[in-house]
């Protein structure tokens, strides 16, 4: 990552390029503030950059101004003397990361700069769940360098105030890790960051959990209890699963929201709160607004900056860029030295409607490095073909598969019968069964049967051909031929013209 160092004076300038050096910066130098604006718009990977206050030309102010203009992204950090601490507090109300109080403490310096560096990576995990931005009459831009400086734009434009974010979206999206990097790169940063699932927690106790209770409040409670808004007191409370709250706490939320203060269970004393609220849910609060499970106020009230997280078969784009960054993270954490993926698997992975999102990519990845033993993810590592969403096999095309008919026998074997016409794959006839009467439950041999009668199936619906079955099954054709060897299955016992 480079640095920018914008100083007139240049004895300064030599300390801190000594600092972010041995800290592994690349370091680009400038005398004033429009020296530095012209590095910013000639190097777009410059990550952080230290702004003196009083320089010619154009001071640190207006260069700041300027840079976040550009580059939102960019963590500034402004040096000045004690006796211009206006300007520094100034500075961080537009945008700037924290101060310098000069003379420099190199300390100081390498502590903030490893915070910038932390609170750069978090928004690097969270752009993987970025909100869909649009610009320039409807286009998008999603996934790589525009899509992370779009992150950092919606970021540093709430960072700036302090009032209440929805953010919204399907399970695995990655709500939190977006509510953190708003934490984390606000004027909070340096209170706590307390998250509570509220779907988790049963009714009688959330009220407890969220805002604590006396000793002797109810049975049980034996000693007095700090509830998570006094544990996020100067910080930011995240309420996952916002929607799953009872009408009741809904109320004591909203007071919280509107008073700014809270009761303890069990006592009298009203408790002021300095907290930021982030709340996220995957539930369509318009509807249950709708039909009075949620309060209309309390939705208003969280509604006012809601960021949406599209479902990541919306950004399919994405994919590439989501396995690097987890094949990365799985190569240290693992201790592996994986390269790539391969055609095919990744031809799998785009193939997947991905219902459990990111976090069920981040399993298949991870399954996959268990699985394979080389350098490079085969598609035999990853097991998609069953979908979680009611599907079995997801159908490519309308005459990709023939239509699936179950039905039970006297016999140990499911007999399968075959349709006149072909269509694509739909959800099993609740009906119908795979496993005959009398019958036991033996998951791994039932399995294994239904894997049998269901390549037996598909070389029959496309007349034995090899490339045809392994295309409309979504299973690769090496994936194919080892299961046909495995069952003792002739593909040219199903070869028609």
């Amino acid at each position: 990552m480079k640095a920018l160092v914008v100083d007139d004076d240049s004895t300064l300038r030599l300390v801190l390029r000594t600092v972010l050096e041995k800290r592994g910066f690349k370091v680009l130098e400038a005398e004033d503030g429009q020296m530095g604006l012209e590095l910013v718009q000639r190097h777009p990977d410059i990550g952080v950059a230290i702004l003196d206050v009083n320089m010619p030309r154009m001071n640190g102010l207006e260069a700041l101004a300027k840079i976040k203009a550009i580059n939102a992204s960019i963590f500034c950090l402004i040096a000045t003397a004690y006796s211009n601490m206006n300007d520094a507090i100034t500075a961080i109300k537009h945008g700037a990361y924290d101060y310098l109080q000069k003379p420099v403490d190199p300390d100081r310096l390498a502590k903030l700069l490893d915070k910038a560096t932390s609170a750069n990576n978090m928004i690097l995990e969270a752009s993987f769940s970025a909100p869909k931005l649009d610009f320039d009459e409807g286009r998008s831009i999603i996934g790589g360098s525009s899509q992370l400086k779009q992150v950092f734009d919606v970021i540093y434009k709430l960072a700036r105030v302090d009032t209440s974010v929805l953010i919204r979206g399907e399970s695995g999206t990655g709500k939190e890790l977006v509510a953190r990097a708003l934490h984390f790169n606000s004027h909070r940063k340096h209170g706590p960051f307390v998250a509570i699932n509220c779907a988790a927690i049963p009714e009688s106790l959330l009220e407890s959990e969220l805002f604590g209770h006396e000793k002797g409040a109810f049975t049980g409670a034996d000693k007095r209890k700090v509830g998570k808004f006094g544990l996020a007191e100067g910080g930011t409370l995240f309420l996952d699963e916002i929607g799953d709250i009872s009408p009741a706490t809904q109320v004591k939320l909203l007071r919280v929201l509107q008073e700014r203060t809270y009761t303890p269970v069990g006592s009298g004393q009203e408790i002021k709160a300095d907290v930021r609220i982030v709340a996220a849910t995957h539930k369509p609060l318009e509807k249950m607004v709708e039909k009075g499970e949620f309060r209309s106020d309390l939705f208003f009230r969280l509604n006012v900056l809601p960021i949406t997280l599209p479902p990541l078969r919306d950004r399919k784009e994405d994919i590439h860029l989501l396995c690097q960054y987890l094949i990365k993270k799985f190569n240290k954490s693992h201790k592996r030295k994986v390269t790539s993926i391969s055609e095919q698997a990744m031809k799998l992975l785009m193939a997947h409607q991905w219902p459990g999102n990111i976090r069920e990519l981040e399993n298949a990845i991870e399954r996959a490095f268990i699985m394979e033993s080389g350098d490079t993810l085969q598609a035999e590592a990853f097991d998609l073909q069953a979908s979680s969403q009611g599907m079995l096999i997801p159908a490519s095309s309308p005459s990709a598969m023939k239509q699936l008919q179950f039905v039970t026998s006297t016999s140990s074997t499911p007999k399968l019968e075959l349709p006149a016409q072909i269509e694509p794959i739909t959800k099993i006839n609740d009906k119908s069964s795979l496993i005959p009467d009398g019958q036991e439950l033996n998951f791994p041999i039932l399995r294994e049967r239904f894997e049998r009668e269901f390549i037996i199936k598909a070389l029959t619906a496309y007349r034995g051909r090899i490339n045809q079955t392994a295309e409309a099954t979504q299973m690769t054709k090496v994936t194919l031929l080892r299961k046909l060897e495995k069952y003792g299955i002739d593909a040219k016992d199903y070869f028609k013209i």
